[in-house]
């Protein structure tokens, strides 16, 4: 703020500069002027005080704060996030949420990222946030560029879970060659009795931990609902549970491998003096984590990437589910070098 303007007196001016003086003495209006010039002096003497004072008190400049840049979701639990807000959304509004959620751009639809949603009871896509063409397809009836099923494998996961993992192979909304995609569903059922399926996904999804632990508590969940006839399914290498280079695999305690979709030549056989590329005991660690704890991770074994690929570095999770009378162990790793 600016100081008040106050008229000079006559006693301030001692030990000034002649020119402040000057200044000063046209502020007090000086007394050896006549009344009437005293009166005009001291109002100009005003005025310039006013102009002196408010030198330097120019106006700020505002600054605007910047928006916040619109991100994508990058890692599993940023996936889970997003696709869990933008449920909560369908739950309290119901239909009314669409536009917003189907709106582009936004921050719920940019560049690669957006939203898909579709009825529970008909399958019918009713928001696609890239692509309007896919409005009223049929879930069930959607595959990946590589001829997978993926609508159908999430909806047959949904019936007796909340969320689900879809895997599968298609193009970037910009186009291009396909690529992996791994995508998270959330059922929900609004206050009206509506239920919707509210799902995005991530390009070439980068597996870490929380994805490993997801993809294995899905295929228990199979396991639990079908029993050993779910087997099958996860030793198909196009099947729900296999995404680029992680897999399901099942054990039992007798070191038998019963399903693996990327390493088949292991399958049905007995491979409990199994060791890693590095020496270790793997079938029996694991093996052992199964009887002794319900879930949990074996880290650090040397172990070949598959297709032929480098040996690296793999940790390992594993949870114990129990299918009729059989314990079996359900597992997935992912690479850390």
């Amino acid at each position: 703020m600016c100081a008040e303007p106050r008229l000079v007196p006559r006693f301030a001016l001692t030990g000034l500069p002649a020119g402040h003086k000057r200044f000063a003495s046209l502020c007090s209006g000086g007394s050896g002027m006549r009344a009437s010039r005293a009166v005009i002096g001291n109002r100009i003497g005003v005025v310039l005080c006013l102009l002196y004072l408010m030198i330097g008190c120019q106006p700020q400049q505002v600054v605007k704060p910047e928006k916040p840049a619109v991100t994508s979701p990058r890692t599993t639990e940023e996936l889970i996030t997003f696709v869990e807000r933008a449920a909560a959304l369908v739950q309290a509004r119901g239909s009314e949420a669409f536009p917003e959620l189907g709106r582009r751009p936004s921050v719920w639809s940019h560049d690669d990222t957006y939203l898909f949603i579709a009825e529970a009871g008909t399958n019918r896509i009713v928001v696609h946030g890239a692509d309007r063409s896919r409005l009223g397809a049929d879930l069930t009836t959607i595959k990946g560029a590589e001829g997978r099923s993926f609508g159908r494998w999430g909806l047959e996961a949904l019936a007796t879970r909340d969320h689900a993992w879809i895997f599968y192979k298609r193009a970037r909304p910009a186009g291009g060659a396909p690529v992996w995609k791994a995508s998270y569903l959330k059922r929900v059922e609004t206050s009206s009795g509506e239920s919707y399926i509210v799902g995005s996904g991530v390009y070439d999804l980068k597996v870490d931990r929380r994805f490993v632990t997801e993809l294995v508590d899905m295929a228990v969940a199979r396991l639990q609902e079908d029993g050993r006839a779910a087997l099958k399914l996860v030793r198909e290498r196009d099947g729900p549970f296999v995404y680029m280079q992680t897999q399901v695999f099942v054990i039992n305690t007798r070191g038998d491998v019963l399903a693996d979709p990327l390493y088949p030549e292991l399958e049905r056989k007995n491979q409990i003096n199994l060791k890693s590329a590095d020496g270790r005991p793997i079938q029996r660690d694991l093996i052992q984590l199964i009887q002794t704890e319900s879930a949990g991770w074996q880290t650090g074994y040397l172990w070949p990437r598959p297709y032929g690929g480098k040996a690296g570095h793999k940790d390992i999770y594993m949870r114990r589910v129990q299918v009729g009378r059989q314990t079996l162990g359900v597992g997935s790793g992912l690479y850390v070098d």
